[in-house]
């Protein structure tokens, strides 16, 4: 039987910290809006919030596969947020939202990749979990989606304007 590491027991006493630190959301404080058609990039939509729009006009690849071969890794490891493909994504997704997440970055968990679905997530230091902020990508429909929290409050971001996966609803049910 393998003993827990100090990283599994650091990144348990974390989650734990963060979920008892944070209060429910109900349903109703969670927003999410689509772009109208006409303002979206061809075979890919935008959900922001609050009218946010991306100013990114960047070339991006559409292959998210290579996420693979980081599960059990931390995301500062792999400098995650500064890989092209991820940050390009990211920032056309988020537009301004994209310094927030970077700023709100600073404690993390490992990376999982279960059933195909990428999870990242991670949270000011001292905060409790609130600002934090999940970065999550569905590997076998190339799609991202991100959740913040701010000041008790979720804002919710998918690329291509599906719903949002279970693991990122249960974040936010969480906190």
């Amino acid at each position: 039987m393998r003993q827990p590491s100090l990283v599994d027991l650091i990144t348990v006493i974390l989650m734990t910290f963060a979920i008892v630190s944070c209060r429910p959301v109900s349903n109703s404080e969670k927003k999410v809006k689509t772009l109208p058609e006409e303002e979206q990039a061809p075979n890919q939509k935008e959900v922001v919030l609050k009218g946010e729009k991306s100013t990114a006009n960047t070339t991006i690849s559409n292959e998210l596969t290579f996420l693979k071969t980081f599960n059990e890794k931390y995301p500062y490891e792999i400098k995650l947020l500064e890989e092209p493909v991820i940050k390009n994504r990211l920032e056309k997704m988020l537009g301004p939202q994209y310094a927030t997440l970077k700023s709100i970055w600073e404690v993390e968990t490992p990376i999982t990749i279960v059933n195909g679905m990428f999870y990242a997530w991670g949270m000011q230091a001292h905060s409790g979990g609130d600002p934090g902020a999940v970065l999550m990508a569905d590997l076998n429909k190339n799609v991202l989606y991100v959740g913040i929290r701010k000041k008790e409050d979720e804002q919710f971001y998918s690329e291509d304007g599906s719903p949002i996966p279970q693991k990122l609803q249960d974040w936010a049910d969480e906190q």
